[in-house]
């Protein structure tokens, strides 16, 4: 039902996103009343909503009912809350011929003391898994590849969820925080044998997870460590970054695991892109990312034995040129893996083991709270007017549809920051200057430029301005600097009585001609003041 109306869908992920912190059933009863009122709601829920604020004990037994859908809904995605659950799942995975990679849930932290207390969880489940993995049965199709050996133990880390200050504006405090933690699970994973997969999110963070792997990638004592990364197809830059990675991975001993995926985060970048006026950094229209997945899986594939390929998706079409491609260039089926979540389609799932192919499930471990988002971004993905999973299992449309080919284009890179258009002699339709952009180096740079500018630069003698003259007053006002209160940077008049009526007298006497002024004219004075700003 949720898949038929887009208006019903959106009221209904808002309330399981919001769920895990309401207060008692007369909380969910009014958020879910609140949420699920309008057009397009099933007629039989509108209704059951009705009843329970109108019968003794509804709202406790719709609270009741409420909580056990959603906690069914999360547990379809979620492999376990503890890491013995996760032990235990991964194991019966395992069992049934399956990899995993395991992902402690929780998105971006605050405070430091939030990130050490997710450093210790990850060090608490890879002694865990490190610890049971081996006594699991082998399984030659999971233990090995074609390059070698291959850890049982698998699991991905996010990198906001590491550093608190993982932030463009705080690159450098941000990096460091992030680089020493990394490096703390990783040489826990090595003493377990283990993979540690760094995952990917949104793209203000893309560049400096990028920076903080290579920085671990290039070490020389860390190159017995298997180290993975995720490339987000949807991005414009991508390829270009892939190419990068992939550079980076010929020098190790061990090459980088890459997991090229689509990307989570379509809502929030193009939200985000347009509301800020910044160039949006992912493709608008799907066939474009799964070209250039496509164009990216070729790439990689043309550089096995540099890298290791992960292909994560639930598109057949995507999988089914990753497969061909790699059997026409002569790759043997152990060259690469596939990928999907847990608990997403799981008849493709069955497909891939009974074609042999090495299947590896992306299972998310933790609290129903810290993990809400997550379970929001795939229900989004799970009923997308342009999923798979949608159009596939839940409306049953024509298999060779779904998987023609996208249309071969000329994929569009990623737009340089620009200014909008305004024009001076028609000021009522224009368009606000965009704040920079952080996450670019040039604005970065020309800023911290103009800073050390500004450091080395001499006070300022700020005169008043009265009727168009410089005034000097016998008083002055200083501006100091915060970070060195020493340093006067500006000097400016100080005024009084006097030099107030003067002002109010100017302005009485240009407010004729001023009132006369064109309004092109006026708002050619503003024109002006921006481009001195900028």
């Amino acid at each position: 039902r949720a898949m038929a109306n887009d208006a019903f869908r959106t009221r209904l992920l808002r309330f399981v996103d919001v769920f895990p912190v309401l207060d008692g059933d007369e909380d969910v009863a009014r958020h879910l009343e609140e949420h699920l009122d309008g057009d397009g709601v099933p007629r039989l829920l509108d209704l059951g909503v009705d009843v329970a604020s109108h019968v003794p004990f509804g709202r406790r037994i719709e609270a009741r009912v409420v909580r056990e859908n959603v906690t069914r809904m999360a547990e379809q995605f979620i492999l376990g809350t503890t890491p013995d659950e996760a032990v235990a799942g991964v194991a019966r995975l395992w069992a049934a011929g399956t990899a995993a990679t395991v992902d402690l849930l929780g998105e971006r932290t605050l405070v430091e003391g939030e990130a050490d207390r997710y450093l210790a969880r990850v060090l608490s489940l890879l002694d865990a898994l490190g610890a049971a993995a081996p006594g699991w049965a082998p399984q030659a199709r999971l233990d090995t590849d074609d390059l070698g050996p291959r850890p049982r133990v698998n699991v991905s880390v996010k990198p906001t969820a590491l550093s608190a200050h993982l932030h463009p504006l705080t690159r450098e405090r941000g990096l460091a925080a992030l680089d020493r933690r990394l490096r703390t699970v990783v040489a826990r994973a090595r003493e377990v044998g283990a993979t540690v997969h760094v995952d990917m999110e949104h793209a203000e963070v893309k560049d400096l997870t990028l920076e903080a792997l290579t920085e671990l990638a290039v070490d020389g004592e860390l190159a017995d460590v298997d180290l993975g990364v995720v490339v987000q197809a949807y991005l414009r830059d991508s390829r270009e970054d892939l190419a990068r990675l992939i550079a980076v991975s010929s020098l190790r001993d061990r090459p980088l695991t890459i997991r090229l995926v689509k990307g989570a985060y379509w809502d929030t970048e193009t939200v985000l892109a347009r509301r800020m006026g910044w160039p949006v950094p992912v493709y608008e229209d799907k066939h474009h990312t799964d070209a250039n997945y496509e164009r990216c899986t070729r790439l990689l594939l043309d550089h096995h034995g540099e890298v290791r390929a992960a292909f994560a998706s639930h598109n057949v079409r995507s999988l089914a040129h990753a497969v061909e491609y790699a059997r026409a260039k002569g790759l043997p089926d152990t060259a690469y893996e596939i990928q999907m979540l847990h608990g997403m389609a799981e008849p493709l799932q069955q497909a891939i083991r009974r074609m042999g192919l090495r299947l590896r499930l992306y299972c998310p471990v933790g609290e129903l709270v810290p993990g809400m988002a997550y379970l929001v971004r795939r229900l989004l993905e799970n009923t997308s007017n342009e999923s798979f999973v949608r159009h596939r299992f839940a409306e049953g449309d024509d298999l060779d549809a779904l998987v023609t080919p996208p249309p071969p284009v000329d994929l569009p890179g990623l737009d340089p920051p620009g200014r909008p258009e305004t024009d001076p002699a028609d000021p009522t339709a224009y368009t606000p200057e965009p704040t920079r952009e952080w996450r670019r180096a040039a604005p970065r740079e020309a800023f911290a430029a103009a800073v050390a500018r500004a450091v080395d630069a001499p006070t300022v003698e700020v005169p008043a301005v009265i009727g168009g003259e410089r005034v000097t007053t016998g008083a002055t006002l200083d501006s100091v600097d915060p970070g060195r209160p020493d340093r006067v940077v500006a000097r400016a008049a100080r005024c009084g009585a006097a030099e107030a009526d003067a002002a109010v007298a100017a302005a009485v006497e240009a407010f004729g001609p001023w009132d006369a002024t064109p309004a092109t004219e006026r708002a050619a004075v503003l024109f002006r003041a921006a481009a001195w700003m900028r």
